[in-house]
């Protein structure tokens, strides 16, 4: 089987020059989208009027309710560490 070496030779070459424009292409187009992505603008946090507009609609939905009940006190509140001796 003097030829397998050749033989497997051949194929890598071909396969190579096949694809290493992906190799070069694939990179630059990751770069390419990052870079894109990057100079995209940024969605500015929502302005007071908005979100005070946002509020009134969900306590007109009544997802919100007036705050005339008391909060439930927490049971399970960890006790505040005093000074330790040393």
């Amino acid at each position: 089987m003097p030829d397998a070496p050749a033989e497997r030779g051949r194929i890598m070459r071909k396969t190579i020059s096949m694809y290493w424009p992906l190799a070069i292409v694939v990179p630059l187009a990751a770069a390419a989208y990052l870079y894109l992505s990057e100079a995209a603008p940024r969605r500015a946090p929502a302005v007071a009027r908005d979100t005070s507009a946002e509020l009134a609609r969900a306590v007109s939905y009544g997802f919100v309710d007036d705050a005339s009940q008391p909060l439930p006190a927490a049971s399970h509140v960890a006790p505040l560490g005093g000074p330790k001796a040393l």
